[in-house]
């Protein structure tokens, strides 16, 4: 399919910054030494983001609580049974030792960021900001992640019985991969090309961008089910999240809900405006914001709808009619 290299780059240049430089070290065996490890980096984020003069905002994605919450739940998942059963079956131990591959990873992006950031950290607009608010929103969806293979009250492991919504992909998913529950994005890819053509290079870069929510060049099957949640049916899965996240000029990648606000306020004078993105707090559904008559900015959660019916009942209605602003609406 076409895929635009304006549009291209710019997700593909997006991913990239998220990403980062670093090459991820690996872990052969995941023990205590190592869970320990991982909770006194996330310690040490926390008190770099606890600074005064960081003043970070209490809304999604909050990082004060996502650490704490991500900290709680590895306790509880790794003091379920005794030392000799921690981690029992091949599919929980890869999930498991990539899971705190790049948790410790992401936690050593966070604190080179406040290293080279120095002072222009504690300015809201700098782009080091820009930059913790993305690792916010990836340790977000590490959590969401964790959540759904180890679910609360008791953190028991349950990934192999996870149920991916749609019919469709659950039966694709099985038969490509069986009970695994997490796969190289090589191998992800090149299995999703024989049923769904990904055109170019650029484009694979772009469609990383935007299911590898994690950012650990895996894909697992939760975030399988966001992505074919989000750009359903699965029938025309590429040509929808096509049309929707790389064509269409009111989505807006990783941006949570305050940046949505800033972002439309300068259209606070055209109202009908809008934009779209994944919602953060609630991973496999849409987030719209736009601009009302009298000048206020909402956001909205369509309900039992997809996404273009949702668009399209909103341009009816007059509440969206200017992606970003803009005066064409697709």
């Amino acid at each position: 399919m076409a895929l635009g290299n304006r549009q291209a780059k710019n997700l593909g240049a997006m991913f990239s910054k998220i990403q980062g430089a670093l090459v991820p070290a690996k872990i052969a065996v995941v023990d205590k030494k190592t869970i320990e490890k991982s909770w006194k980096m996330m310690d040490k984020v926390v008190k770099m983001c606890q600074h005064p003069k960081m003043s970070l905002r209490n809304s999604p994605p909050f990082i004060l609580d996502i650490l704490p919450d991500t900290y709680q739940h590895l306790r509880l998942i790794w003091s379920r049974s005794n030392p000799d059963e921690k981690i029992q079956s091949h599919n929980e131990c890869e999930y498991f030792r990539t899971f705190i591959e790049n948790l410790m990873n992401k936690c050593k992006n966070t604190i080179k960021l406040f290293k080279d950031g120095k002072d222009k950290m504690y300015d809201e607009n700098s782009h080091y900001r820009r930059n913790l608010t993305k690792l916010s929103l990836v340790f977000s969806h590490m959590l969401a992640e964790l959540n759904a293979i180890y679910p609360l009250p008791d953190g028991t492991y349950t990934g192999e019985n996870y149920r991916i919504t749609k019919g469709d992909a659950a039966d694709w998913w099985k038969q490509s991969f069986g009970d695994k529950i997490i796969i190289p994005w090589k191998e992800f890819k090149n299995t999703l090309h024989e049923t769904h053509p990904i055109g170019s290079p650029l484009e694979a870069m772009a469609l990383k961008s935007t299911i590898d929510l994690t950012c650990n060049d895996y894909i697992s099957v939760f975030e399988f089910d966001v992505f074919c949640r989000l750009f359903q049916p699965w029938a025309s899965l590429l040509r929808n999240w096509n049309v929707v996240a790389v064509t269409h000029p009111g989505y807006v990648a990783f941006l949570t809900y305050d940046e949505v606000k800033a972002r439309l306020h300068k259209y606070i004078n055209k109202p009908g405006s809008y934009v779209f993105r994944q919602s953060c707090t609630r991973l496999g559904q849409w987030a719209i914001g736009y601009v009302t008559t009298d000048g206020q900015i909402l956001q909205t959660i369509p309900q039992n709808k997809s996404l273009s019916q949702a668009l399209l009942d909103g341009q009816r209605e007059g509440f969206f009619l200017y992606p970003d602003g803009r005066s064409i609406n697709p």
